[in-house]
């Protein structure tokens, strides 16, 4: 049970979640990454009764920057924001901030339920599926205390996952060594061959697995895992704009904003 300046904070954020707002929320109370930690969790259960799997904010150290991030942060993803039609429209957020060009993986069984750290081949094996996505990155709440505390609690920037088909688990040793094309509107605004400048994202990934098991948890079957961006910034997207993500032999994710 946490104190009730942090419940308070909690249910501020789960009330701005609900609205759909964004506005002055006290992060200063945040005195500890274990505060941080406390707020989302209270946050999100208020929010929703379950959660389909986690998402990563900050996997590269260019978003970190930008985002104020001492370390890649995450969350709970609540039921309902998962989004399974990428082509939209979609409406823009308050107080967002830009969209991750990611990989949704899909678990297949339990993974880190011994306590022990999972390999990079165990978490590959696991694998029951992968989906390419766009995913939406906001505050709740405007940005007091420390950068990297509030983020936390501010259920770690996640706002939704947009994802399109999905694919069977092949080609996983080369996914870091894929070509892709971000563009807006047609307009190409990132483009990588042989995964150049990229993020890997299994290394994204089996970094929060083996994170939630040094804090006591471990994903379930069924599971999913937003990656966080596989390219080192977050898109810059406008009401009336078309993102589409191309992703060799990953596939693409692409969504029309209001």
């Amino acid at each position: 049970m946490i104190d009730q300046n942090l419940d308070y904070l909690a249910s501020l954020l789960c009330q701005n979640r609900r609205q759909g707002i964004t506005s002055d929320i006290p992060f200063d109370l945040l005195r500890s990454e274990d505060d941080a930690w406390a707020v989302q969790s209270a946050a999100i259960s208020a929010f929703a009764n379950d959660a389909v799997g986690y998402a990563l904010i900050g996997t590269c150290p260019a978003i970190r920057g930008t985002l104020g991030l001492a370390s890649p942060i995450y969350c709970p993803i609540p039921v309902g924001s998962v989004l399974q039609d990428s082509h939209g429209p979609f409406r823009l957020p308050q107080g967002f901030i830009g969209a991750q060009c990611e990989i949704v993986f899909t678990i297949g069984g339990p993974l880190g339920a011994d306590h022990w750290p999972i390999t990079r081949d165990q978490f590959c094996k696991a694998i029951l599926s992968y989906q390419p996505a766009i995913g939406l990155v906001g505050r709740r709440g405007h940005l007091t205390g420390q950068p990297h505390l509030a983020a936390i609690a501010d259920y770690a920037f996640h706002v939704s996952t947009i994802v399109d088909k999905y694919h069977e688990p092949t080609g996983l040793e080369a996914m870091d060594t894929i070509d892709m094309r971000a563009s807006i509107n047609n307009v190409p605004v990132f483009q990588s061959a042989s995964g150049e400048g990229l993020v890997d994202p299994i290394n994204s990934a089996l970094w929060l697995v083996n994170d939630l098991i040094a804090r006591g948890n471990y994903l379930s079957a069924g599971d999913i895992v937003a990656t966080g961006s596989i390219i080192p910034m977050l898109l810059q997207i406008l009401p009336g704009q078309e993102l589409k993500v191309e992703l060799s032999g990953v596939g693409d994710a692409s969504a029309r904003f209001l």
